[in-house]
C-alpha cells in the first residue's frame, strides 16, 4: 500500500486542512496522485500532485481566496512545486472539454507560482489525471477511495488526450526528458490499460521495446541533471505511440 512521503506529510496536512477549511461539509475527498502515489517521490526532483473534489460549484471569491491561502510562499511547497487542482462534481459528469475546474494552483521551490479559477484553453491534463487518480490515488485524511468518489473517464476521453498529450510533447515539449518519460507511460497505459510512473513506465518500455533504452537512460539522466536532450532520441516512441492509438 502507497503511503505519503514523509518529505511531504506536514505539507499535504496543512493543504488538505486548508481545502476543508474552506469547502466545509461539501467536500468530497482530496487524493494525492502522480510520482508520489505510486512510490516514485523523487525530493527536489519530483511535483506534489494533488486532486481535490467538492460537491457542487463555488463562488469565484471563495475559490480564489483559498487559491491565495494556498500558493506558494503563502504556504510554502518544499518540493519542485505543487499541483493542486479542485473540481466539483457537476463538472465532471458529464465531462466538458476543456474540463472545468473550481481552482489550479501551481508553484513550489522551482515553479512559478499560478492561480487559475477556470481552463484557459485545452486541457487534456485533467482528463489523464482523472483517469489515473480512480487507479493510483492515495487518499487524503479521511477522503474515501478515488475509484468510488470519481466518476469514470470515457474511454474515448483518454484516447483524445492521449492524442493531445502526443502533439503537446512533441511541440514546445519536444526537448524535455518528461517527453521520453511521459509518452513511455502512455505507450504502456495504450498496450495494457495500467498507469505507471515516469520511472516504472521507462522501465516497462525498455522491457518491452528495447530498442529505446538509449532514449529512456539519456531521458533519465537529463531530469536528474535538470537540462534538455537532442528531441531526434524520442521521435521515433511518438510514432510508436501514434501508431498504437490507430
Amino acid at each position: 500500500m502507497t503511503t505519503v512521503p514523509d518529505e511531504l506529510r506536514p505539507y499535504l496536512s496543512a493543504l488538505t486542512a486548508l481545502f476543508r477549511d474552506a469547502v466545509g461539509p461539501d467536500l468530497v475527498g482530496a487524493w494525492l496522485i502522480g510520482s508520489a502515489a505510486q512510490d516514485a517521490y523523487e525530493h527536489g526532483v519530483s511535483d506534489v500532485d494533488v486532486l481535490a473534489v467538492t460537491r457542487s460549484r463555488h463562488p469565484e471569491e471563495a475559490r480564489a481566496r483559498l487559491g491565495r491561502r494556498v500558493v506558494h510562499p503563502t504556504l510554502r511547497c518544499p518540493t519542485v512545486g505543487l499541483e493542486f487542482v479542485w473540481y466539483a462534481l457537476p463538472d465532471l459528469k458529464p465531462l466538458g472539454d476543456p474540463v472545468a475546474f473550481q481552482l489550479n494552483v501551481n508553484g513550489g521551490l522551482a515553479r512559478p507560482s499560478v492561480v487559475q479559477l477556470a481552463p484557459d484553453g485545452p486541457n487534456h491534463w485533467a482528463v489523464l489525471d482523472l483517469a489515473a487518480a480512480r487507479q493510483v490515488g492515495v487518499r487524503l485524511g479521511d477522503s474515501p477511495p478515488a475509484k468510488d468518489a470519481l466518476p469514470p473517464v470515457p474511454d474515448h476521453r483518454v484516447a483524445q488526450a492521449i492524442r493531445e498529450s502526443l502533439a503537446w510533447h512533441d511541440g514546445p515539449d519536444a526537448g524535455s526528458p518528461n517527453r521520453v518519460l511521459n509518452l513511455a507511460r502512455l505507450l504502456v497505459l495504450v498496450e495494457d490499460g495500467t498507469w505507471l510512473s515516469k520511472q516504472a513506465g521507462a522501465q516497462a518500455l525498455v522491457d518491452h521495446h528495447p530498442e529505446f533504452a538509449d532514449a529512456v537512460a539519456e531521458a533519465l539522466r537529463a531530469r536528474t541533471e535538470g537540462r534538455w536532450m537532442d528531441p531526434r532520441l524520442a521521435d521515433p516512441l511518438s510514432v510508436l505511440l501514434l501508431d498504437r492509438l490507430g
